[in-house]
C-alpha cells in the first residue's frame, strides 16, 4: 500500500511545487520563476540597455547581469510555471507595441537602476520574445540573448510595457549600485494574475468613427487593448484619415494600435509628412501612383542626376506614364519600388481605398513603406 501513496504525492509535489533545473527554478502554483544572475560589475552611473543578459551574450558590456543558466532553460522554465506568450515587436507586421502580461521583478528594478527620464517606472511585461518556427525563443539562439533588453528588442523575454526604441533608451537607465564582479543575485519574476491584455477588431468606414473612439476609450479602463484595425475598402480616403488622426492620439501603451490587416494598409499609410509631396525634401525617391477618375493610372518615376559636382543635391526630372492596363502600371510601380522599397499613392479625397488595396495585392515587392496623400 506504501508505493501508490508514494506516487500520489510525487504527483502533487510535481504540480504545486517549486521545481529546480540547473540555476533556474519554476513554480507553477504560485506561477514564479527564479533564476541566479552574475554581476558584470561595469561601474555605478554606467549606462545600460540591458539588465539580464545570457551567459554567452557579446552584450554584457551593456548589461549589468549574466544569466548563469542558458536562456533556452529560462524561457523554458517561464512556460512550466504557466506565463502565456505575448507577442514581442515586429516591424514587419507593423507591429510597433509588445503585448503582454504584467510580472513583478524582486528585488526591485529600482533598488538595481536608476530611470533618470521617469519617476514612474514603465510597467513589465512578459512576451516570451520572438520564437522561430519550431517555437524556440530566439534569444536561446541569436545574440545579444536578452533576457531583460531596457528597449523594445524583439527578442527579449521580458520588457518595458513602453515604447522605448534603442537611441531614445540609450542613456536613460544607469546602474544605482556597485556589485562586485562575479558576485550572484537570485531574480524572481511572479506573473501578475488579472492583466491579461485583450485584443480587438475595429472596423472601420465612413461613418462610425466617434462609435469607434469611444468604444476604445471605455474598453482602455481595463487591461491594454492590442487593437487591430480593419478598414472597409468602401471607406473614403478622407474618411481614413480623419480616422488615423483619432487613431494616432488613442495609440499609446493602455491602446495599442497594432498590426495590419491582410491586403489592407498601416493606419499611419494615411498620415504622410506634407512636406514629401515636395520631392526635394525626400530621403529618396520613391514611384507616385495616381489613379485617375477614367480608370487609368500614371505611374511617375523620379530620376535622379548626380554628375553635378557642385551640388549637393541632384537634379531631379519626373517622368510620368499613364497606363490603361492596370498590371502593367504595377510592374512599373515594382521595377522602381524594388530599389526604395516605399512607394506613394495619391487620390482624390473622396475615392474610395479599396483600389489601393487592390493595387497593393499585385505588387511583388514584399516589404514596402506605403503612404497615401490626397489631391
Amino acid at each position: 500500500m506504501k508505493t501508490p501513496v508514494l506516487i500520489i504525492a510525487a504527483s502533487i509535489l510535481t504540480a504545486t511545487c517549486a521545481l529546480a533545473k540547473g540555476d533556474v527554478v519554476y513554480d507553477a502554483a504560485k506561477r514564479t520563476v527564479s533564476f541566479d544572475v552574475v554581476s558584470t560589475d561595469c561601474g555605478v552611473d554606467t549606462e545600460i540597455e540591458f539588465l539580464f543578459v545570457g551567459p554567452n551574450s557579446d552584450h554584457d558590456y551593456e548589461s549589468m547581469f549574466t544569466t548563469v543558466a542558458p536562456v533556452s532553460e529560462i524561457a523554458d522554465a517561464f512556460a512550466k510555471a504557466g506565463f502565456p506568450l505575448g507577442s514581442p515587436m515586429s516591424t514587419d507586421g507593423c507591429r510597433f507595441w509588445a503585448t503582454g502580461d504584467e510580472v513583478i521583478m524582486e528585488p526591485a528594478f529600482t533598488n538595481l537602476v536608476k530611470d533618470l527620464r521617469s519617476k514612474n517606472q514603465p510597467r513589465m511585461i512578459f512576451t516570451g520574445g520572438s520564437r522561430n518556427a519550431k517555437g524556440e525563443a530566439d534569444a536561446a539562439k541569436e545574440m545579444p540573448e536578452a533576457v531583460f533588453a531596457l528597449y523594445n528588442l524583439s527578442q527579449s523575454l521580458i520588457l518595458f510595457d513602453d515604447f522605448l526604441d534603442q537611441s531614445a533608451t540609450y542613456g536613460r537607465f544607469k546602474v544605482a549600485q556597485k556589485i562586485p564582479a562575479g558576485e550572484k543575485r537570485r531574480i524572481t519574476f511572479k506573473y501578475v494574475s488579472g492583466t491579461t491584455h485583450k485584443k480587438e477588431t475595429v472596423k472601420i468606414g465612413n461613418t462610425n468613427l466617434i462609435e469607434v473612439v469611444n468604444r476604445l476609450k471605455a474598453k482602455s479602463a481595463g487591461p491594454s487593448l492590442d487593437v487591430l484595425c480593419d478598414f472597409d475598402p468602401k471607406t473614403t480616403l478622407k474618411s481614413a484619415r480623419d480616422a488615423a488622426r483619432l487613431l494616432q492620439m488613442l495609440d499609446s501603451a493602455k491602446i495599442k494600435i497594432n498590426g495590419v490587416k491582410e491586403g489592407q494598409l498601416y493606419y499611419k499609410a494615411y498620415l504622410p509628412l506634407e512636406k514629401w509631396r515636395d520631392r526635394k525634401e525626400r530621403l529618396a525617391q520613391p514611384p507616385e501612383v495616381r489613379f485617375a477618375a477614367d480608370g487609368s493610372i500614371s505611374v511617375t518615376e523620379i530620376k535622379e542626376d548626380w554628375s553635378d559636382e557642385n551640388s549637393l543635391d541632384p537634379k531631379l526630372t519626373p517622368v510620368e506614364k499613364r497606363y490603361t492596363d492596370a498590371q502593367a502600371a504595377v510592374s512599373a510601380v515594382d521595377a522602381v519600388a524594388s530599389k526604395v522599397f516605399t512607394v506613394f499613392f495619391y487620390a482624390a479625397e473622396n475615392s474610395e481605398i479599396g483600389r489601393i488595396f487592390e493595387f497593393r495585392k499585385k505588387l511583388k515587392t514584399p516589404k514596402l513603406n506605403i503612404y497615401v496623400f490626397t489631391e
